[in-house]
């Protein structure tokens, strides 16, 4: 077993989300059950104890539900945090701007989004 590192890295926000979850009384397999995630990985993330060097797989694969489920919000892949559902739209909805870089990037970004709220079901 590897020594865990002592980081002081801020906290995911989605792990927050589940932490809340757990201080309002919620038990940690109520929790799992709402996220569709497996128990021992909801307590394990909790504790602090997860065995992956990184969270950024388990991130990609519940971090948005999460986020959505307890926030309904996105977390938005580009910005890396969560954003209100009707700013994600808006993203999504603006037209392409030659003047700013940072939108461009945005609307590009968007462009590709698998959670971009504008695409068809079903259209990647």
């Amino acid at each position: 077993m590897h020594p865990a590192l002592n980081l002081d890295l801020p906290e995911l926000e989605w792990v927050a989300l589940l932490r809340a979850e757990q201080a309002k009384g919620k038990s940690i397999a109520q929790i799992a059950r709402e996220c569709g995630m497996k128990r021992p990985s909801v307590s394990m993330i909790l504790a602090g104890t997860y065995p992956a060097q990184s969270l950024d797989l388990v991130t990609r694969k519940h971090g948005t539900r999460i986020v959505q489920l307890y926030r309904d919000a996105t977390l938005c892949p580009h910005l890396h945090r969560a954003i209100p559902a009707d700013e994600c739209r808006a993203h999504a909805a603006a037209p392409m701007s030659t003047s700013s870089p940072d939108k461009l990037r945005q609307w590009r970004a968007c462009r590709r989004c698998p959670l971009n709220p504008l695409k068809p079901e079903g259209q990647q």
